[in-house]
């Protein structure tokens, strides 16, 4: 075992010291194990030996006394040397919040269980790493796992182009969502095939099937790289099918369901297959008449719009995307529909089940013209979509028109009385917020500015999943966009940002997105002539916070703001002049004649339409700081892509990366993490490294456990620490809005902007969304509202008491006093699945499918099933909705470390003694009796 110690630790600053907590801890972990023995038994430099004859590399160890599903022909028995990986990484993951550099100790532990089941030893040499590769390839190729194309490229040539040492870089999080999700395993058996560097060649060499024959291998080389650096990374269909027999590698899919039994069926028939294979899908059903509208063809009645938005919810529900998530689907309708109060009521948990819909999510397509009458306080009409065909189809001053007409109409009795409604504009406004505020639902898009800003023919009636993707659907076409994101903290040197290699990494990215289009496995005919007639793609951006901060800047402080302003301005730049490069590479989109794109035209021009539009200013910032004249006369001549940006939450691929998703910035400094792989501890890592070259982590880090990750209250950290470091509550809303506004104008679509508030304000809510729509934003995503309360971990209750009984006794509670002793956690269950297992967990309904992790369902949860830590992982505020988080439960009760620090029992089993100050109180253990 000091063997393995050694090597878990190797290069670590500390080492020793790790090796010596490791040492201690392991016992202890251990206890109560069926494996503990192994830890007696084992030979002190002999991992081999600890397997006691270890089984194929196909066979899952389990303890004894339990059931797995095999993968091979036997059972290991307990006591094996993945048995003590296990347990190492259980120890390691126990000090998360005290010593971060336990997570490189986790993720070496859990490669060695990788490495053993796919390259036959734990603890491979590079050489041998590489070696692998050939192998690899066309063992997954005779197995149906990986395309036979993959063959014909030189496999020798990209196995020496491997850097196994990148497999390290991975986060815990990262590479244990890797090894549940994304690695290829064999069909039947279920046994994994991939190594992490693997699956990043395997993906380069899909991408690359798209070059010319001799360009290949040259080309994947160069996708291998950028991905493998984390510089960017593709959609999660992408990295789920590239390289694949089953290359379905787009992530969003728009549609339009149109008013007729025929179209709705064909619609759900649509959907079903989409969803089959990991596509999100974004429909409107403005279109769709409302309860009571006469059916002409039968004599009788409609039942409206809510009963099949309950169909889709459980067709939706019923598909599993590549038996890897849940099928997801967001409806979106215009809030003059007749049932828009029907509508709002679909997320609800009480009423008739028949009208609830608790697997799709739900979205308004707001037309300027309503948020215009909330202003002003005029009157809104809602109507019956068949009285009023029209109204889909128009927008901004078109759209104020046509609904005028029809209001004069209504008024002068030329429609029946059923076919329309007053209400109250503003109390409309206030009943959708605050059904925004119960549910989470519906999110708030801007159909005005989503067809305005456009540069692409056609209406747009809804946007994804995911609120970021905009591009116009017929009965005939289904739109499709392709993702990929850049991470910006990958892209920083000594002087701040590479603009050199960011610019290189576009170029890279916009290529692999393009391949994308023709690559793409189509599940229906719809999709395939949308996206070759636009060719639209949309990359994105991680890591903004984390580039903040590494700048020494706070999210919240005004160069945040202009960085994403000069940040999403030289990637929207470049990736316009790396469309021009493919069109004359490879020729302009067949509608780039139609687009706005034709008339040299980019995003910034787009805001005069849009003010045009509304007839009242966009308050942005309209500074650029690049030559766009040149990009204007280039884009004349032609563009490969009738869309290049969006920004997508990337709520999984930015954990592969290890940095912030999308725009955001982190939920908190130290909170828990719910994800489909399990509970994981998330630690700002650039406060972690910034608080130990001021000397103040040892000092500080249990106040910041205790305090949730809020720093605030932390009077030894320096205030200049403070400021820089919010929690998301805690950055004021504005804020968001002009990080959002400032990228938005350089964004062909949107971008994909999560909210969230301290309080629950109804009037605060109105002013943030108010602000939004005046601000030139397209859509919003997610508002995450501060829990009323949080739910007590156990491991806190004793430091509470500490607090209590010092005031009881007049004691000043100094400002250094810390919680001794508190212990984080991972849930090493989820945590640790292991490479070979053969179940894998469906997603929540609410799952993003292009950025990856479900997104969160619930108002009071932080996104991507964040919870303020608390000690160890902290559960989810108890008031939070269900869909919020992938699982609930206060976790285990660590009761009891061989030191006797946490209450419970002491180090030799009994249970420890009561505070000496009040004996009658079994729960109170201060810190003189410790």
């Amino acid at each position: 075992m000091d063997d393995v110690l050694r090597r878990l630790t190797a290069g670590l600053p500390d080492a020793a010291r790790l090796e010596q907590i490791l040492r201690r801890d392991l016992k202890w972990v251990a206890a109560g194990s069926p494996g503990a023995g192994i830890l007696a038994a084992s030979p002190a430099d002999s991992v081999g030996s600890l397997a006691g004859g270890l089984a194929s590399p196909g066979v899952v160890a389990a303890p004894a006394g339990t059931a797995t599903a095999p993968v091979g022909t036997a059972t290991e028995p307990a006591g094996t040397a993945t048995e003590l990986e296990e347990l190492l990484v259980q120890a390691a993951t126990q000090h998360l919040h005290r010593e971060p550099r336990m997570e490189r100790v986790a993720v070496r532990a859990r490669l060695r269980q990788l490495y053993r089941f796919v390259l036959g030893e734990p603890d491979p040499s590079p050489a041998a790493y590489r070696a692998a590769f050939p192998a690899y390839i066309r063992k997954g190729v005779a197995c149906g796992a990986l395309d036979q194309r993959l063959l014909a490229f030189d496999l020798d040539a990209l196995a020496a182009a491997l850097d196994p040492e990148r497999d390290e870089t991975l986060p815990f999080i990262g590479l244990v969502t890797l090894m549940d999700r994304y690695l290829v395993r064999e069909p039947e058996s279920r046994r994994c095939l991939e190594t992490p560097q693997f699956l990043f060649m395997r993906v380069a060499m899909g991408l690359a099937l798209a070059e010319e024959p001799g360009q290949r291998e040259a080309w994947a080389r160069r996708f291998y790289h950028a991905m493998s650096t984390f510089r960017y990374l593709p959609s999660t269909p992408t990295l789920f099918n590239a390289g694949t027999p089953h290359h379905q590698l787009s992530s969003c899919y728009l549609a339009d369901v149109h008013d007729s039994m025929e179209h709705i069926l064909e619609a759900a028939s649509d959907f079903g297959r989409l969803a089959k294979y990991a596509g999100g899908i974004g429909a409107s059903v403005t279109r769709l008449r409302a309860a009571g509208s006469p059916v002409r063809g039968i004599n009788g009645e409609s039942s409206g719009v809510i009963p099949f938005i309950h169909f889709y919810d459980a067709l939706i529900k019923a598909v599993n995307q590549g038996g890897r998530r849940r099928g997801t689907l967001a409806v979106y309708l215009e809030p003059w529909h007749l049932e828009i109060e029907a509508f709002l009521d679909l997320k609800r948990n009480s009423g008739d089940p028949y009208l609830r819909a608790h697997s799709v999510n739900t979205a308004l397509w707001i037309p300027d013209e309503f948020l215009r009458r909330v202003e002003t306080g005029e009157p809104w009409y809602l109507f019956d979509p068949a009285y009023v065909p029209e109204l889909p189809e128009k927008v901004g001053r078109a759209f104020a028109a046509a609904y005028a007409e029809r209001i004069r109409q209504a008024e002068a009795g030329a429609l029946p009385g059923r076919a329309w409604k007053r209400v109250d504009a503003r109390q409309l406004f206030r009943e959708i917020l605050a059904t925004l505020q119960e549910t989470s639902h519906p999110w708030l898009v801007f159909k005005d500015a989503g067809n305005l800003r456009s540069l692409l023919p056609g209406v747009i009636h809804s946007s994804n999943l995911c609120t970021e993707v905009f591009l116009p659907t017929t009965a005939d076409e289904v739109a499709v966009c392709n993702l990929a994101s850049v991470n910006l903290a990958r892209h920083l040197g000594p002087q701040g940002i590479d603009w050199g290699a960011l610019a290189e990494t576009v170029a890279v990215a916009m290529r692999g997105l393009d391949n994308v289009i023709d690559l793409n496995l189509y599940p229906i005919e719809k999709a395939r002539r949308s996206n070759l007639r636009h060719r639209p793609v949309g990359l994105g951006v991680m890591g903004f916070a984390e580039a903040v901060n590494r700048l020494g800047w706070g999210y919240a402080d005004p160069q945040a703001a202009e960085l994403a302003d000069r940040v999403l301005e030289f990637i929207s730049y470049h990736a316009i002049l790396a469309s021009c490069r493919l069109a004359e590479e490879r020729g302009p989109f067949p509608a780039f004649a139609e687009s706005g794109w034709a008339r040299g035209r980019v995003p910034l021009d787009t805001l005069a339409d849009l003010e045009a539009g509304r007839g009242q200013p966009v308050a942005v910032d309209r500074t650029a700081r690049l030559d766009w004249d040149a990009v204007r006369d280039r884009v004349r001549r032609g563009m490969r892509n009738g869309t290049v940006l969006a920004v997508a939450p990337t709520a999984t691929i930015s954990l592969i990366a290890g940095t912030t998703p999308s725009l955001d910035p982190p939920y908190a400094n130290v909170f828990s993490r719910q994800t489909l792989s399990g509970k994981f501890l998330e630690i700002n890592r650039v406060l972690v490294e910034e608080l130990e070259r001021r000397g103040l982590w040892e000092a500080a880090r249990d106040r910041i456990v205790e305090e949730r990750g809020d720093l605030q209250p932390i009077a030894e950290i320096p205030a200049d620490v403070r400021r820089r470091y919010p929690t998301a509550y805690q950055v004021p809303p504005e804020v968001y809005l002009e990080v959002a506004a400032r990228a938005q104008k350089w964004v062909d679509m949107g971008i994909s902007r999560n909210l969230f508030l301290a309080d629950r304000d109804l009037g605060a809510m109105e002013r943030v969304y108010l602000e939004a729509w005046r601000r030139g934003l397209k859509s919003t995503y997610y508002l995450f509202m501060a829990p009323r309360m949080y739910a007590e971990p156990s491991t806190v209750r004793v430091n509470k008491a500490r607090r209590k009984l010092r005031w009881n006794l007049d004691e000043p509670a100094g400002a250094g006093a810390s919680p001794g002793g508190v212990h984080a956690s991972v849930s090493v269950t989820g945590a640790g699945t292991h490479p070979s297992a053969v179940e894998t967990s469906p997603a929540r309904p609410g799952s993003h499918p292009g950025g990856g992790e479900a997104r969160p369902g619930g108002s009071e949860a932080g996104p991507a099933g964040a919870a303020a830590a608390t000690g160890v992982p902290a559960p989810v505020a108890v008031d939070a909705p269900a869909a919020e988080r992938e699982g609930v439960g206060d976790p285990p009760d660590l009761d009891g470390r061989p030191d006797g620090r946490l209450g419970g029992r002491g180090a030799n089993g009994l249970p420890q003694a009561a505070c000496r100050v009040r004996p009658e109180d079994p729960d109170l253990i201060c810190e003189s009796c410790q």
